[in-house]
């Protein structure tokens, strides 16, 4: 029988390749073993840090992917490289006698570790041999080296590196013992999760080949794999993290099981030691300990039926602490803007069949997450108990020993129907009500007691229960229920894409149909539904049902944004712009002979104040002088770090606040404007002739478009919101320079000003809207009478 072996090209695992091959020809002399090198990612990036690879088993999925194919039937890996189950459609063989599981240093001049200077540098490719090293002696530096053993020897004459650390067993492997410096004690250094044991791995169907393979493995090699690999498959450990698993024999017969554990930042880290005589059960006593000490706390977080703004505070306030952030599809996309820049967020969401993770895989970044992050908050659409498997996610995280809390979320079940003007209950119409899902696991109608829910008057709500209508329908009617029942269905309530039908229970299939109404969506069933006529605020907003646009600068929603969203608008947003700051220091004693400061915007006022404080000053160093602002919204934020303005023209505009200056300004003074580096010197050629005028450069106003900035189907937004001309100019960039046509209509362009006015103008723009006041009420004053 001939059997082809696939492995790695490099001399390492050719030559773990080769024993395995002597070892099989010796053992099973009438059979043929050839070698087939093939070539892995690992392999192919030599230029990045392992854990920048981005993705596990860099060094192993071509290789099983010629074992599916069957070019190859035997797979040898270093065991350490291997996730902790194979591939579908493959098996692992019994582990053979693993080599020497110890890591070791080759060191350039020193004799030992002790040995070392302060401030040594040891190179390494493994976070779990930096960490660990560190905790020996924090006053080493580490340095990330790739490469194979020979490329990482050389690197330690040609960089100057006092030591590299790397595995005994690889050295030993290719007869390079001697390079050894010193070992390092596993009781140290832990090594990784089976160092030293090859992994030899084949089909599942090739059931003669593995009783070859399992006749020659070794019993105590297979029990430390045991230990050290269920270890690390507990855990969820990979390669981003150090993670390291020792397992040996102790003279009383029992074995001990050593294990560290960090997070990616290497920021935290856990020990554990155990002692027994069940592998499995050793490897599960040591994953407990590791996350009784180390785990953080996971929040399980309502994020409310779609509107941001119906968050709780307390929920608001995990999403501000949180390290990480797990969200799903119902949970308001705007909410995330709340998190810390360094925030980790990670979608799972979930849409009819299209899983994004199933649920399986999402309570596992759960605990892998909690492992890596103190603050891990999993926000969920609605309410987390509610049909939302948020009990499922408790249970698994209780299990594993993690630390949860529940923050509990306000349900569509009642604020959608609020947001469709129906109460869902009201005195002497509906007293109670019934809320369900409308389908099971296997995606068929739910058990729902019909007959119950037809025979009284409470409001009856089914939620995730769109493609059962017509059976709920049925089912009602069958069961007693007048046909001429109110009902509803509500498209994504209490958000600006809410749309709501209503009719006869009879009617309401053919009327949701024709109407196009798709998911998620409410169902609703009651008497209540009579009230929506008068109880609708929501959909009866000014601009309910308009479709805007709003360039903006910087990443947060804008002012603007939340003015027209209160309005009923859907709002979509385009970062044309971001603000990068100048960092600037002021005299203390040039800055109190200032006589007048000058703000014209909010990114100059948290620019100035930014330099202030940089300056190791406060605002006791302004008490000579005077603040002049384009506006009433720039007099606010100058407001709120303390100052009061002065001077504030009637009209919102420079060519206002230069007329105010002038009748204010002496020719002795001095008056320091506070701009961006792109923003024009206008006011200063009105009023620089009138006293000592300087232009401080306190931040630059980028460029933010990017290859997602493109406008796809411009023709669907009803206005399109402009409040400066640096926004005009990046618009026009993102429409490649061509006006759509729908946007010449009266109604479709709106200008906060005469400047932005234009530089639209300057573009060809015809039909502009312009706010009479220069402010955001005054452009949301002119949208509310002119657009259609």
């Amino acid at each position: 029988m001939k059997y082809v072996i696939g492995t790695r090209g490099s001399k390492l695992a050719l030559a773990q390749a080769e024993a395995v091959r002597d070892t099989l020809k010796k053992a099973y002399p009438g059979n043929d073993y050839e070698i087939q090198v093939i070539h892995t990612k690992g392999d192919l990036i030599q230029d990045k840090p392992l854990d920048q690879l981005g993705s596990k088993g860099v060094f192993i999925k071509e290789i099983e992917e010629e074992l599916l194919k069957g070019t190859v039937d035997i797979g040898v890996h270093s065991m350490k490289d291997m996730p902790a189950s194979p591939a579908e459609g493959l098996a692992f063989a019994k582990a053979w006698k693993r080599e020497d599981p110890r890591d070791v240093l080759v060191l350039r001049e020193a004799g030992s570790f002790a040995e070392l200077p302060a401030g040594a540098v040891i190179g390494t490719g493994s976070k779990r041999r930096g960490l660990q090293l560190l905790k020996a002696r924090d006053d080493l530096r580490i340095v990330d080296i790739r490469g194979n053993v020979d490329t990482r020897l050389r690197k330690l004459s040609e960089q100057k590196l006092d030591a590299v650390a790397l595995a005994a067993a690889g050295l030993n492997r290719l007869g390079l013992a001697e390079r050894i410096s010193c070992y390092l004690d596993p009781d140290v250094v832990i090594p990784a999760p089976a160092q030293g044991i090859l992994a030899l791995e084949i089909r599942r169907e090739d059931k003669n080949l593995k009783e070859e393979l399992d006749a020659l493995h070794d019993p105590e090699t297979e029990w430390e794999a045991t230990a050290e690999r269920g270890f690390l498959a507990g855990i969820g450990g990979d390669c981003h993290l150090p993670v390291g698993a020792f397992c040996s024999p102790e003279e009383d017969g029992t074995h001990r099981l050593r294990c560290v554990f960090g997070n990616a930042r290497g920021t935290k880290a856990a020990y554990a030691s155990v002692t027994g005589d069940d592998p499995k059960l050793l490897a599960e006593q040591a994953v407990r300990k590791i996350r009784e000490k180390l785990a953080g706390k996971v929040t399980l977080v309502g994020a409310g039926p779609g509107d941001p703004g119906l968050i709780t505070v307390k929920g608001l306030a995990a999403l501000k602490e949180a390290d990480c952030v797990i969200y799903d599809r119902l949970a308001a996309p705007g909410l995330l803007e709340a998190t810390r820049e360094d925030c980790e967020k990670i979608y799972v969401g979930k849409e009819n069949h299209h899983h994004t993770l199933r649920q399986e895989e999402i309570n596992e970044l759960l605990v892998r997450k909690a492992m890596e992050a103190d603050r891990v908050v999993r926000l969920k659409g609605g309410d987390v108990y509610v049909f939302g498997r948020g009990g499922e996610e408790g249970l698994y995280l209780y299990e594993r020993g993690i630390s949860f809390d529940v923050i509990p979320g306000i349900s569509s079940s009642m604020a959608g129907l609020a947001y469709a003007g129906i109460p869902i209950t009201h005195r002497g119409i509906a007293t109670g009500f019934h809320v369900v899902t409308a389908h099971n696991r296997k995606d068929e109608l739910a058990d729902i007691d019909f007959m119950a829910m037809a025979r009284g008057t409470d409001t009856l709500v089914f939620l995730m229960g769109l493609g059962k209508l017509p059976e709920i329908a049925e089912r009602l009617i069958e069961a007693g229920m007048p046909s001429d029942t109110p009902a509803a269905v509500i498209e994504k309530a209490t958000t600006s894409a809410q749309r709501t039908v209503t009719a006869a229970l009879s009617e309401i299939t053919d009327k949701t149909r024709e109407a196009g109404i798709g998911s998620p969506a409410l169902i609703v069933v009651g008497k209540v539904i009579g009230l929506r006529e008068r109880l609708n605020f929501f959909e009866n907003k000014p601009l309910f049902g308009k479709k805007l646009l709003v360039p903006k600068i910087g990443e947060q929603t804008s002012g603007l944004t939340e003015a027209l969203t209160e309005k009923g608008a859907e709002v979509d947003e385009l970062q044309v712009g971001r603000i990068e700051y100048a960092d600037r220091t002021f005299d203390k004693e040039k800055l109190e002979r200032v006589n007048w400061i000058v703000l014209t915007s909010k990114n100059g006022v948290e620019a100035f104040f930014r330099d202030l404080f940089a300056s190791g000053l406060d605002v006791r160093s302004l008490a000579g002088a005077r603040f002049a602002v384009i506006g009433a919204r720039t007099a606010d934020y100058l407001y709120q770090h303390g100052v009061k303005a002065d001077l504030v023209p009637e009209k919102f505009t420079g060519k206002a606040l230069a007329e105010a200056l002038k009748n204010v300004l002496k020719q002795k003074d001095l008056v320091w404007y506070i701009k961006a580096g792109n923003a024009d010197s206008s006011l200063k050629e009105a009023v620089g002739g009138l006293c000592h005028f300087e232009e401080i450069v306190a931040y630059e106003n980028m460029d933010a478009l990017g290859e997602d900035s493109r406008i796809e189907a411009p023709e669907r937004y009803d206005g399109v919101f402009l409040t400066c001309a640096s926004s005009a100019d990046r618009l026009m960039e993102a429409l490649d320079g061509r006006i759509p046509e729908a946007w010449q209509k009266p109604g479709k362009i709106f200008s906060i000003g005469p400047k932005c006015g234009e530089c639209l103008r300057k573009y060809g723009f015809e039909a502009i809207e312009e706010a009479s006041e220069s402010t955001y009420a005054g452009l949301l004053e002119v949208a509310l009478h002119r657009i259609r």
